[in-house]
């Protein structure tokens, strides 16, 4: 167990059983190792469970336990559900036992970190007493090996996948937010609120499979579609986004996105209950993208 700045993570996990050796292997190399890592499992049917079982009986910071609720659909609230509770879990248990965690974090269950990956997100939210929430940037694993950096990566924008809390951040926006899109609300909320927010961009997290494809690209194109609209994302920023995923393979998914999309609109389906969200990508990030665009906006890595 670290002694030099205590950090929590959690992770959940289902059917992961073929990548958890190498996902393992990296958290166990960490220059700076986790108070707890709480990995919850969601169901698993694959053996992912009992073999977690047998590393968490050798690594005394590794703890698996079941998701608190059953999966009715994978991703999305669920998924946001099984995070936020986990975190809360994971500072639960080390505070219980004495130790108050600095720093509390997420990590996906298709991720491989470098070994300098937590000393340096620690580093990174130590900085400055208004860092709030940092990760590390995605490079997506081909099926034939290569490694692709994904495209328009905000640097004011901390990746879901690492996403990395100031425990004193996470507080103050009261925990992850449990609905689809938790983790770019989670950075709204921060920054809302006068939090820093920080994606690293010579940090390598190295994602098993490309964003939103773990159940084919068209089912992840438009999730990502239901879940602009339930934000409250401009129609401006729709078109654009339609169109910046039709620009690279597969090239259908800007087609997927914007059909889901317009589905849910002319569905009238639900919109995020939180009005500060609501707001934010109605309008702010909208005026973000256009002060990007003129050069006195956020960058991209």
């Amino acid at each position: 167990m670290s002694t030099v700045t205590p950090y929590v993570l959690t992770t959940p996990c289902r059917d992961e059983r073929d990548g958890l050796p190498e996902v393992v292997a990296a958290m166990e190399a960490q220059e700076q190792l986790p108070a707890l890592w709480l990995i919850v499992d969601d169901g698993s049917t694959d053996g992912s469970f009992e073999w977690l079982q047998e590393q968490a009986a050798r690594l005394p910071w590794l703890q698996v336990v079941r998701a608190p609720e059953a999966a009715t659909e994978y991703l999305g609230a669920h998924v946001a559900r099984i995070k936020r509770w986990g975190l809360e879990q994971a500072i639960q248990r080390v505070t219980d036992e004495g130790v108050e965690p600095f720093a509390a974090g997420v990590i996906d269950a298709d991720i491989v970190v470098p070994a300098d990956h937590y000393a340096r997100l620690c580093g990174e939210l130590a900085s400055h007493p208004l860092m709030g929430i940092v990760s590390s940037i995605v490079v997506s694993r081909t099926p034939d090996g290569g490694l692709i950096r994904e495209k328009y990566q905000r640097e004011d924008l901390p990746r879901g996948g690492t996403q990395f809390f100031k425990v004193a951040c996470l507080d103050a926006i009261g925990g992850l937010p449990p609905f689809p899109g938790f983790d770019g609300a989670a950075n709204v909320k921060a920054r809302l609120r006068g939090w820093r927010c920080r994606l690293i961009g010579d940090l390598e997290a190295v994602q098993m499979r490309e964003t939103a494809t773990r159940f084919g690209a068209a089912a992840g194109y438009a999730r990502k579609g239901r879940y602009a609209w339930f934000l409250g994302h401009h129609p401006l920023l729709i078109a654009a986004r339609t169109v910046a995923y039709s620009a690279k393979a597969p090239r259908s998914a800007g087609l997927h996105f914007a059909k889901a999309w317009v589905k849910e609109a002319v569905a009238g389906s639900e919109r995020c209950p939180d009005p500060e969200i609501r707001a934010y990508y109605g309008r702010e990030r909208l005026l973000e993208y256009g002060r990007a665009l003129v050069g006195r906006g956020p960058r991209f890595s």
